[in-house]
């Protein structure tokens, strides 16, 4: 592949190294030398070259050291490296694009430059023109092969990423200063509310349940639905125009009003669970009889809520005790979880040729969404490796 620039990311450059994604067969450096990989070395995650630990032939004598990578040849000295020593181990300068620089080491060495564009494959070409299309998904619009294994073992990957994701969101509404017991049934209680406010009424719905706990402390009395709607600015919405509330296109069933009532009887419900009772892993079956005795129906929504937000309280509740036994089983449910997903949230998949669409009901395809497909990580994506090296 011969292309004048490569407009990406360094990162994924990086990516294409560590992987060798590309013809590893004729290499030669910028002044012409033959070059052949032993090792391509380590992913460096902290200061210092990229790659460490790296072999590398170049006519004939093998090199031991590092390898540092830059879209083009001019950032070694825009950033620096030839002033610094922790750059005098690199043996290999790896670029996307040649233009006028000197990459030459603070104690004087000049390593090696390599430059990728030339040796990139047909497919990968194919999957960087897909960059241009910013309305669907790169892997659909750039490759004629998807391998549903690769797919799934991606999303197997996020969804586990997401449970993580969901149990940090949960520690956010935890409050140390509090006993444990109680700082953890209000962290469930927030985050409930926070999930009855979405889309349209998260901050308002936190603030209302911060409210609500407060009175509760202040009062010691649980407040009525008129007074909770009272203290929420609910009664008075309609006229006040500066309201928090958002009422435009809001649906019925997702009134703020119905879903304040909804939070409080399932509020109310854990607060009359004994604590004790959470600590058993039995507990992960009881959102239902949680439900029912909030007499509430287990619709879509609170099948999500499930997912989102009682299974990773759960998980941290395990965490936080040293019961590993309650976050394994959380976690094993969380990872057999069948959810009904709204389809405009995945709407982006039906572009892929998939005939499983199992992926329907898995959480995890919202966070490979959000967490890989949207930001253009598809360099930390299976499916891309999978399909070029197919």
């Amino acid at each position: 592949m011969d292309r004048s620039r490569f407009e990406h990311s360094e990162a994924f450059l990086q990516w294409i190294w560590e992987n060798l994604m590309f013809n590893i067969n004729g290499l030669t450096t910028v002044c012409g030398k033959s070059l052949q990989i032993i090792d391509q070395g380590n992913l460096n995650h902290t200061d210092g070259p990229d790659f460490t630990q790296a072999s590398i032939v170049i006519d004939g004598i093998t090199w031991h050291g590092d390898v540092e990578i830059h879209l083009q040849e001019n950032g070694w000295k825009a950033h620096g490296h030839h002033q610094d020593r922790n750059f005098n181990t690199v043996i290999l300068h790896v670029v996307a694009g040649k233009s006028q620089g000197d990459s030459r080491t603070q104690n004087g060495h000049r390593p090696f430059t390599l430059d990728l564009r030339k040796h990139l494959p047909l497919k990968l070409n194919q999957f960087l023109k897909s960059f241009e299309k910013p309305d669907t998904l790169n892997c659909a619009s750039g490759l004629h092969y998807i391998s549903e294994d690769a797919f799934y073992k991606q999303l197997e990957k996020a969804h586990k990423e997401y449970l993580e994701q969901k149990a940090n969101d949960f520690l956010q509404y935890y409050d140390p200063n509090k006993l444990p017991s109680e700082a953890w049934k209000h962290a469930l209680i927030l985050s409930i509310w926070d999930g009855l406010g979405i889309s349209h009424n998260r901050e308002p719905m936190k603030q209302a349940a911060y409210k609500w706990l407060a009175h509760i402390q202040q009062k010691n009395d649980i407040p009525s639905i008129h007074q909770i709607l009272n203290i929420a600015g609910l009664q008075k919405t309609q006229a006040n125009s500066s309201s928090p509330w958002n009422l435009k296109s809001v649906r019925p069933a997702n009134h703020p009003a119905k879903r304040i009532r909804q939070a409080v009887c399932i509020s109310t419900a854990i607060l009359n669970t004994p604590f004790d009772d959470f600590l058993e892993p039995s507990i992960i079956q009881e959102w239902e009889r949680i439900l029912s005795n909030a007499s509430i129906k287990n619709t879509g929504r609170f099948q999500i809520l499930y997912g989102t937000v009682f299974l990773p309280g759960v998980y941290i509740l395990g965490n936080l005790f040293a019961y590993q036994k309650l976050s394994d089983e959380a976690f094993t449910v969380w990872k057999n979880l069948r959810t009904p997903v709204p389809r405009s949230l995945l709407q982006a998949f039906g572009s892929l040729p998939l005939t499983n669409k199992r992926y329907q009901k898995k959480l995890g395809a919202i966070h490979q969404l959000r967490a890989y497909c949207k930001p253009g990580k598809c360099s930390e994506c299976f499916v891309l490796k999978k399909a070029i090296q197919s």
